[in-house]
């Protein structure tokens, strides 16, 4: 199917019949249909529409220039599914089983219908295309699209924003690739949809066109910041703090909710914008993305606005109105062209979304364990040594992270052990194995070009011209840079990739020529070019290990490329922490399932954290959101990370936090099969499963994990109960203590110093391991099956060999567990599937959760044990 879009082809092929409207208006003029497509002549262009699945329709939009694109992101053939078209006197309809699109005759613009004739989105009529500057000598247009949104409309999605926001609609958003700032141009509406805006390029997000002049301030005296050591694409340098101020007037004619946007050119580090004396836009780190916005309500008339920002940001503000409209525009562009997915529910929109671009690999199993990393280890003792500690002190851990500068004498990013510090790396591999943990290594695509490697690289012309960076765009190029990776680290037994900087850092490819033509056009594709080469080198190389990224960007259709990306060099604040949330909750509606930050923040207070108690508190809480997000990981800057660090206590709570998330292993692993097989979401939005309980789909910090969880971390200090919505939809259980509760209320939940708030909904059924110091350390012929009374409910338990490509041939084994709530009975299915190693006996200690049995400190008692030797049980309570 997608071969006939290659490099952006718009022939019709196959044509059936041609028809000239009976009556058209001033813009539609003709339509063609073919076997996969309709083509609709416009008095300003072609218009063509294409249904990619059942409930997926892909529209583009071009004039006279010819679109040269590749195709990046749906990259995976689907079947062609069958379509109708009809016309009436006002519009032409494309139908399908399960959505309808009504092209305007008089206007062109777009209509969407559920089978039932329903509307959930449509277009605003507007001018698809415009004129715009060649660039680097190629051929450019402007796309841009707007489309009527509704005032309850929940929109979600575009990816990992540090700007707090979690309900995007008349939300101002500049998307760019930069640290702590992934843009992925995808939303999800509460109205059931998808939309996927399919450009490579630069995209504004309901653009702010209206400028406030602002003017810098002379100062009596300058504001020095602290210099600071900062990791940089070319290594450490002093960064200087100093800020500036600005200010200005404006008048607005009418009073109204407004969208205001700060563009400070570059990235900054502080985000300050007060109007008429009220902070509006507040944030400071050590870096912060080029742009933030918000949405204010203001009088008509005169207002006052003061900017504070690094004093090397040029800034730059911009409003408008905000209003029923949600608009796409593109200013590096050669074609408009989107595609609208309709569940309505969001599991069908992002496995559609999946199918079409690519399914998630599952991780392996260890993954799903605790990482330990810092910046940075120094040595291949100091790795073997930490990882000693851990085993002397049990305190659970699967995999440690070097971080950068082991290249040492190499120069900078050269992906090779200098030898000194790290004397003998199959050894240092060997060793860290014997002890059960995993190596992950930090990997660059700026490295030396004077080192061996580089003028390979260099000789190749595999660099970006006057750049650091590779072309990882040159499909040449991937290979050779994974030849390096596996002949300097992988040949070893490193077990993991870190791809740093896959922005690339500081926005590289403006202005940049690539192999695949001007870097405008593919501005926030580079982290999809990186993953790939590292996936298909190393599964090339080997069906025995599953590849696993962290990678600090990414773009649409990653997921198919074994990858876990991170929310960047984010400050150790709680201002910081509670925006995480909505973050990565954002982020994860996009269709990329696997994501987390660093635990405590990567730019931390310094050498007092370790005493502080203010920040253990905020380290503590930081631990307990983690031990529930897709991927559990600790990292900071110039911080020892390790529990022990921080103290007893602290040390002790962390060992219980990991202990619980060591027991919830068979039920991850389980949800991650889901992910991979039918297009679920680990980390969700309430509103992907409560979608019509409005309370429940507009909280912006709690999320479900899961089926089976609902998770509100603590985000304030100094609190010893927390506030918990619990949707309508079900009744729960607190996780930690088994009290039940109705939906549809807000409870105030207990939240102990070691632990967060967690319930799980009537009908889960949750699995829990042993104890364990890493995966796999003891066999899973034993596990308790919790079942939540209250509502029928389903399970399945997933297992295979735990890191291997053999699932894919169907080595793996299912068992269902299916509770009868009206007959108060437990059936277990008859295993399906096999797999070496696979469990022929095993033990299941069943538990209905309530205020007598809560979670346990290890196993709860059990209220019946059944033995299982793969084969249909029904237990009646």
């Amino acid at each position: 199917m997608n071969s006939l879009l290659r490099k952006g082809t718009l022939l019709v092929v196959l044509l059936a019949v041609s028809w000239p409207l009976a009556s058209f208006g001033q813009r539609v003029q003709r339509y063609t249909q073919a076997t996969d497509r309709v083509t609709i002549a416009l008095a300003d262009g072609q218009l063509v529409l294409r249904p990619l699945a059942e409930n997926a329709i892909r529209v583009q939009f071009t004039q006279a220039l010819r679109p040269t694109l590749p195709e990046l992101v749906l990259t995976s053939p689907a079947a062609m599914p069958a379509f109708k078209v009809t016309e009436t006197n006002t519009t032409v309809q494309l139908a399908t089983k399960q959505v309808k699109v009504l092209v305007d005759k008089a206007t062109g613009a777009l209509r969407y219908a559920d089978r039932t004739g329903l509307v959930f989105l449509q277009e605003q009529p507007t001018t698809r295309l415009r004129a715009a500057p060649p660039v680097l000598g190629e051929a450019n247009v402007v796309a841009e699209q707007q489309f009527l949104t509704a005032p309850d409309e929940l929109l979600l999605g575009l990816g990992q924003f540090q700007d707090g926001h979690f309900n995007l609609r008349g939300i101002t958003r500049q998307l760019t690739q930069v640290n702590t700032q992934t843009a992925l141009p995808f939303l999800y509406s509460s109205k059931g949809y998808g939309l996927l805006w399919h450009q490579y390029g630069l995209t504004d997000f309901n653009p702010a066109d209206s400028p406030i002049a602002l003017e810098k301030q002379v100062l009596a005296a300058a504001q020095p910041g602290q210099a600071v050591d900062a990791t940089t694409a070319t290594g450490t340098q002093k960064v200087a703090q100093d800020q500036s101020i600005y200010t200005g007037t404006f008048t607005l004619p009418a009073a109204g909710e407004y969208s205001l946007m700060l563009d400070l050119g570059a990235m900054g580090n502080r985000h300050y914008v007060t109007i008429d004396g009220a902070a509006y836009i507040d944030h400071s780190n050590f870096w912060l993305p080029p742009t933030a916005s918000a949405k204010v309500k203001l009088p008509a008339g005169a207002h006052t606005i003061r900017v504070v920002c690094k004093a090397n940001n040029t800034p730059r503000v911009t409003y408008k109105r905000v209003d029923g409209l949600t608009t796409f525009r593109s200013p590096n562009a050669q074609l408009l062209d989107y595609v609208v997915f309709y569940g309505p529910q969001a599991e069908a929109v992002i496995q559609t979304y999946r199918n079409l671009s690519g399914q998630v690999p599952l991780l392996p199993q260890w993954a799903y364990g605790f990482w330990q990393c810092r910046e940075r280890y120094t040595s291949s003792a100091h790795l073997t040594e930490t990882v000693q500690e851990f085993r002397r002190r049990q305190i659970p851990m699967d995999v440690i992270v070097q971080d950068w500068q082991y290249w040492g004498k190499y120069g900078w990013g050269v992906m090779q052990f200098d030898e000194t510090k790290y004397p003998d790396p199959a050894a240092l591999m060997q060793n860290l194995h014997a002890q059960h943990a995993r190596f992950n290594i930090s990997v660059w695509e700026n490295l030396n070009k004077e080192s061996a490697i580089g003028k390979s690289h260099l000789a190749n012309n595999f660099y970006i011209a006057d750049s650091p960076w590779l072309d990882l765009t040159n499909p040449a190029a991937r290979p050779a840079h994974w030849a390096a990776i596996n002949q300097h680290l992988f040949r070893y037994g490193v077990d993991s990739w870190w791809l740093d900087a896959t922005e690339p850092e500081n926005d590289a490819l403006h202005g940049k020529k690539l192999f695949v033509g001007p870097g405008d056009f593919y501005r926030l594709t580079y982290p999809l070019f990186v993953n790939q080469a590292v996936y298909e080198g190393q599964r090339a190389t080997t069906q025995d290990k599953r590849v696993c990224i962290l990678t600090r960007s990414a773009f649409l259709g990653q997921q198919r490329y074994g990858t876990i990306n991170w929310s960047g060099d984010i400050g150790g604040t709680w201002d910081s922490f509670r925006r995480q949330i909505p973050a990565g909750l954002n982020f994860t509606i996009t269709g990329q399932p696997y994501w987390t930050t660093d635990i405590g923040g990567f730019f931390r207070p310094g050498a007092g954290q370790y005493t502080d108690p203010q920040y253990n508190e905020l380290l503590m809480r930081w631990y307990q959101w983690g031990a529930f997000t897709p991927i559990f990981r600790v990292h900071g800057y110039q911080t020892e990370t390790e529990p022990w660090k921080n103290g007893p206590v602290v040390e002790a709570n962390i060992r219980q936090l990991l202990d619980v998330r060591y027991r919830l292993l068979p039920y991850l692993y389980s949800e991650a099969w889901q992910v991979h097989a039918n297009g679920s979401t680990l980390m969700r939005p309430l509103a992907m499963d409560f979608a019509t309980d409005t309370a429940a789909t507009h909280q912006a910090y709690e999320y479900s994990f899961g089926p089976a969880f609902l998770v509100a971390p603590v985000t304030k200090p100094s609190v010893t109960e927390w506030p918990v919505y619990l949707p309508k939809a079900a009744t729960w259980y607190n996780f930690w203590t088994g009290q039940r509760h109705a939906g549809g209320q807000t409870v105030v939940a207990p939240a102990p110093a070691a632990t967060t708030p967690v319930f799980v909904k009537a009908g889960a059924i949750v699995p829990l391991g042993k104890r364990l110091q890493y995966t796999g350390q003891k066999s899973a012929d034993t596990l308790e099956i919790r079942v939540y009374a209250g509502a029928d409910g389903r399970f399945a338990l997933y297992e295979d060999e735990s890191d291997s490509y053999r699932y894919e041939q169907g080595q793996h084994t299912l068992i269902d567990f299916a509770w009868n709530e009206k007959r108060q009975t437990l059936t277990i299915g008859p295993r399906q599937g096999t797999y070496p190693g696979a469990l022929s006996r095993r033990v299941f200690n069943l538990v209905w959760p309530s205020e007598a049995t809560g979670l346990g400190a290890a196993f709860g008692t059990p209220q019946q044990q059944v033995v299982y030797v793969g084969k249909r049980l029904t237990i009646k309570r």
